[in-house]
């Protein structure tokens, strides 16, 4: 009774495995050929629990005594090997068909992989190496690496982290590694010198991280170097010259200082005798001629000394030794003091000089003697530039934070390709000889200097033959009080 059971359960469990073969389409081919082995073994068992369900229930009396007969045929006998030796060489068939393409197509491709690792790592442009999980030992270097120091595979296989590595570089490189090994980091960069086979100093860019297995435990290090030797070469190259342009800068400005005081000494005194003999202290000079001639030296000695003592400002303020005083300044009287210095010059030109400035403008903290230079170098150029009977407009007056001073000409103008450079020392906004006037085009240049240094700024706005606007803005608030080096970073 007990094989019916058997016969039974492993018909419905036959059963459930062809269903479920059927929906197994979907699950992929695994499970497919996993459910086929199963109802192969279930169709076997199920064979052998009826073919001696009906021999055992028959030779007991349960059945017809006939069938035992039948069923205790040797050949008979044979068929329940021969059903189990087919069942084990389908599945064996069927596992071979399934799982060894598989797996030689895994291994193929694991190979074509290997194969291309290897491509990339050889033909890279940049340096890389293999470290082994000591961290110091090379376990693969490629031909950029080689060539970069010189060295042949097996020699840089052979040799020491510490050998190739620059002395001076040596300690930070290994540091570096150390922090690396001990997890700190997963990557690490750095610029080092490695040490070239025939001994000079390579500049290399190094990234180096760290290579981990599924655990978790460190494998490899693979370090990534890029030759940068030549840009190396140029920085160095550019350092060294900004820092001749630097001492250059600083030397001409030490002449120009020591030369302008030199000048001043002849100067005085050719101001102060043609001033005496402009006088005629000492008498008549007889024709009036001389006195004429004793003028002209006069103008002539003072336009050479306003010259040195543009140059002697702008040499003091490169040289970062002008200090600035910080007080309070009533714009408003320098103004009218510094046009009242330019108006026998404006009357001879015919040129009409206006202020702008509302009385209840407040005084501004800033250094006078600054303040003073400022006006006195934008009104000279406005009268200087303006035609016979043009226009000079002086304004001043709050907005936008600051306090702003303006001064308009309707003089000759500046063209537009020269507005960038009109504020750089020795520059003239003119190059045609009827249009330039006497001076070192230093005016803008020291304009720019000083108004910076309080933290404010220039502005221009000209066209050629509509005049020009410059105006100038002083913080309300300055940087700080009391002395301080004024700043030259703009020249």
């Amino acid at each position: 009774m007990s094989y019916w059971v058997v016969t039974v359960l492993w018909l419905v469990i036959l059963i459930l495995y062809v269903v479920k073969l059927r929906q197994s389409k979907v699950a992929g081919a695994g499970i497919a050929v996993l459910l086929i082995i199963l109802a192969i073994d279930a169709f076997r068992t199920l064979f052998e629990s009826v073919y001696f369900g009906l021999y055992f229930n028959s030779r007991y009396g349960l059945l017809p005594p006939g069938i035992f007969d039948t069923l205790s045929d040797p050949a008979l006998l044979v068929v329940p090997k021969l059903i189990n030796i087919v069942a084990g060489v389908m599945v064996l068939v069927l596992l071979i068909r399934h799982w060894l393409p598989r797996e030689l197509r895994e291994s193929e491709a694991l190979r074509r992989k290997d194969t291309v690792l290897d491509s990339v790592f050889d033909r890279a442009a940049v340096g890389m190496v293999l470290h082994a999980a000591d961290g110091s030992t090379r376990e693969r270097v490629n031909d950029a690496f080689c060539a970069m120091v010189g060295y042949s595979r097996e020699e840089l296989l052979d040799n020491p982290y510490e050998a190739l590595t620059h002395p001076d570089d040596l300690e930070k490189s290994l540091e570096l590694r150390r922090r690396l090994a001990n997890g700190e980091t997963e990557t690490i960069s750095m610029e080092k010198r490695y040490l070239h086979k025939d001994g000079h100093a390579v500049w290399g860019s190094v990234s180096s991280s760290v290579i981990r297995g599924d655990d978790g435990e460190v494998l490899n290090y693979v370090s990534f170097i890029q030759d940068v030797s030549d840009r190396r070469a140029a920085e160095r190259s550019l350092r060294e010259a900004t820092e001749g342009a630097i001492e250059a800068n600083r030397a001409k400005s030490r002449f120009l200082a020591t030369m302008s005081h030199e000048f001043r000494t002849p100067l005085n005194a050719i101001l102060g005798f043609s001033q005496l003999l402009g006088s005629e202290i000492f008498g008549s000079l007889g024709d009036r001629r001389y006195k004429g001639y004793a003028d002209n030296i006069r103008d002539s000695g003072e336009l050479m000394l306003a010259l040195v003592n543009d140059v002697l400002d702008i040499s003091t303020i490169e040289a970062g030794k002008r200090l600035l005083v910080m007080e309070p300044v009533d714009l408003k009287c320098v103004i009218d003091d510094c046009v009242r210095t330019f108006a026998t010059m404006a009357e001879d030109k015919a040129i009409d000089v206006k202020t702008e400035i509302p009385g209840t403008l407040a005084p501004m903290t800033a250094d006078r003697r600054a303040v003073v230079q400022i006006v006195l170098n934008l009104v000279s150029n406005a009268v200087k530039f303006t035609e016979p009977g043009g226009t000079v407009t002086v304004s001043a007056g709050p907005g936008g934070g600051s306090l702003a001073l303006t001064v308009v000409d309707t003089g000759v103008g500046i063209p537009e390709a020269s507005l960038e450079t009109v504020t750089e020392p020795f520059t003239r906004s003119h190059s045609n000889p009827h249009l330039s006037q006497t001076g070192t085009g230093l005016g803008l240049s020291i304009v720019k200097s000083l108004i910076e240094a309080h933290g404010g700024g220039l502005e221009i706005d000209s066209s050629p033959g509509k005049g020009t606007r410059v105006t100038v803005n002083f913080p309300l608030t300055p940087r700080d009080t009391g002395r301080r080096p004024l700043d030259a970073a703009g020249l």
